[in-house]
């Protein structure tokens, strides 16, 4: 079992905090938001979790397999079958996180019924056969113990692992469904969609785990096999940051429609054009630069002062503010 005390690097920490904080601050997002969001991510992380096992199509050639149902020439026809069955299982993770259902045994068998169809004679079925892991520093355990693991790491994900912060605790359980490897093959794919489906469920948006992270991130799950699950939790906290950090992108996009230079803001508001600047400087104000100048918008004013009188934000006068950008 891992250490009772596991701490993410205490930099990424406040980064993922400040940067859920923030977007929980637009939720719940508008429906069409979320099922950009959703779509985007369907092809995405189909794409590279795919990648990651050696699938060769592009990501052009994933999108026309999930969106359109055609083949490409040249590419063997799993390859196209991975990529509409990831697709179709992302959706079911989708559903799981928003009705935050608990992860249980059928969770994992119907996971794996949806990546393997029509590939694995044994899909939705746990292995009953020995199986090894390339390149990795560990063996998987008997057959005769999958059950009863899988049991065990059902038991902890609600359980024990609860004293973990989320994101560690998805690491953690990442690592243990792997070194069990409950499946003759797609302990990869469905891991993955695990470990999103166990961050969606509290909050979090997916982990980007790309395929030129692979060689960092089966060095992290073999660090894992000794005890040191840090390398693997820092890792997977970066991919999570990607992922808030695409979120926050979707959410203060709209936000930010009917952007406005600072003078004009200062006119409507009665805050002055130094002052504005200052706020966008402490990161309290939404805004963007347009032509070397600063804008914003009525809406981000609101927001800020809707932050002060809640507490979230800091109320505040700069002792000295420097001319804007």
């Amino acid at each position: 079992m891992p250490p009772s005390i596991l701490r993410l690097d205490p930099r990424l920490e406040r980064r993922l905090t400040a940067k859920k904080a923030q977007l929980d601050q637009y939720r719940p997002l508008p429906p069409d938001t979320v099922a950009r969001l959703n779509a985007d991510l369907r092809v995405f992380l189909t794409y590279h979790s795919n990648a990651l096992e050696g699938n060769t199509l592009t990501l052009q050639e994933t999108q026309i397999a999930i969106e359109y149902g055609m083949t490409t020439h040249g590419h063997p026809l799993r390859e196209f079958l991975e990529a509409t069955n990831h697709a179709e299982a992302y959706t079911l993770v989708t559903t799981l996180a928003t009705e935050r259902v608990p992860i249980t045994r059928e969770t994992i068998l119907s996971l794996h019924s949806l990546v393997m169809s029509k590939i694995l004679d044994t899909a939705g079925q746990f292995r009953r056969v020995p199986v090894y892991i390339r390149g990795s520093n560990m063996t998987p355990p008997p057959v005769d113990q999958v059950e009863a693991l899988m049991q065990e790491w059902v038991t902890w994900l609600d359980g024990d692992g609860q004293r973990y912060h989320p994101v560690v605790r998805a690491a953690i359980a990442h690592h243990g469904f792997e070194a069990v490897h409950p499946f003759t093959d797609g302990n990869g794919r469905v891991g993955r969609l695990l470990l999103n489906l166990t961050l969606m469920r509290v909050g979090y948006p997916p982990a980007l785990v790309l395929r030129d992270r692979r060689v960092s991130y089966l060095e992290a799950l073999n660090r894992a096999n000794t005890g040191n699950y840090a390398p693997l939790a820092n890792l997977l906290g970066q991919a999570v940051e990607a992922g808030l950090d695409r979120y926050l992108e979707a959410c203060v996009v709209p936000a930010m429609l009917g952007l406005v230079p600072l003078h004009e803001l200062a006119q409507a508001t009665g805050y002055s054009v130094d002052y504005l600047g200052w706020l966008i400087r402490k990161g309290r104000l939404a805004a963007r630069k347009q032509d070397g100048r600063w804008h914003s918008s009525l809406e981000a004013i609101k927001r800020y002062q809707h932050e002060v009188a809640v507490g979230l934000a800091k109320r505040g006068r700069p002792k000295k503010v420097r001319p804007e950008d």
